[in-house]
């Protein structure tokens, strides 16, 4: 005679307690929206529209209109405003809700589901890239690498050319990265250290200003001297609280600047 008790454990059904565990495993499986609910709720409203342009940016590649809609039709379930937002974006009527398959229960948000509320400002362990050229100014490169490297994070030293850049004091500093092989994408803030006829010449170098540009958009710190002005303003950077001169470009490179966003791009 068969043991059901042991049924009851391969097969997950029977009488037993075993298949009434898996019956309660299999109900639960089918609530789909009681935690996306509060984990979206939960985050901050640059982070909310950064799910929902990845939501935009993904069905923008599905060729079939059913399917978009219907899922925001599932996004409906969770969040009204959250499905309004994609289908605005993707250009479609906004459609009835799909209904779930278990209803959601309604969950309180927690801060301690967003990873931006509780990021703190932290430079350690990073790496900033620091963009010289001849006749950088030796004194304030030194003391920014020196700050950089105080504050346990690496400085990499970026130049047009690898072989590096002769300084104000006539001293040649090689450099870690040639500037055209080397993108800000790399790095978790940069710094320009450019003397005013270098600044001019780099005007001309599309690699200088993309440089520039990508570490903006990217909300990244940026630093710089003075003598650099006419570069950041080609790159189309705003002077905000995250672009500073180099005394206090420790200071504030240990955050990202989600404040600089809507200047940027446009987010659902």
């Amino acid at each position: 005679m068969p043991d059901d008790r042991f049924q009851d454990r391969r097969c997950g059904g029977g009488p037993g307690r075993a298949g009434r565990q898996a019956a309660g495993r299999l109900e639960l499986f089918a609530d789909h929206y009681s935690r996306a609910r509060p984990f979206f709720l939960s985050q901050p409203s640059s982070e909310q529209a950064h799910i929902a342009s990845a939501f935009v940016f993904e069905l923008s590649k599905v060729g079939i209109a059913a399917v978009q809609a219907l899922m925001v039709a599932n996004f409906r379930n969770f969040d009204d405003g959250l499905a309004q937002r994609v289908a605005d974006r993707l250009n479609i009527p906004l459609p009835k809700t799909n209904p779930a398959a278990r209803e959601p229960v309604d969950l309180p948000p927690s801060d301690a589901l967003s990873i931006q509320k509780n990021a703190k400002p932290m430079i350690k362990g990073r790496h900033f890239g620091i963009l010289i050229a001849d006749g950088s100014d030796a004194a304030a490169f030194v003391k920014l690498k020196k700050a950089i490297t105080d504050a346990g994070a690496k400085a990499v030293i970026v130049a047009p050319k690898v072989g590096g850049a002769k300084l104000s004091d006539g001293k040649v500093m090689k450099a870690d990265r040639q500037l055209a092989g080397s993108p800000s994408q790399l790095y978790d803030g940069v710094a320009v250290v450019l003397s005013e006829d270098r600044t001019t010449a780099l005007l001309k170098e599309s690699a200088a200003v993309e440089w520039l540009t990508n570490a903006f958009v990217h909300l990244k710190a940026i630093g710089h001297t003075t003598e650099s002005h006419p570069l950041l303003k080609k790159a189309g950077v705003e002077h905000d609280e995250g672009v500073v001169l180099l005394d206090d470009f420790v200071a504030a490179a240990g955050t990202r600047y989600f404040d600089r966003e809507p200047k940027v791009r446009t987010l659902a």
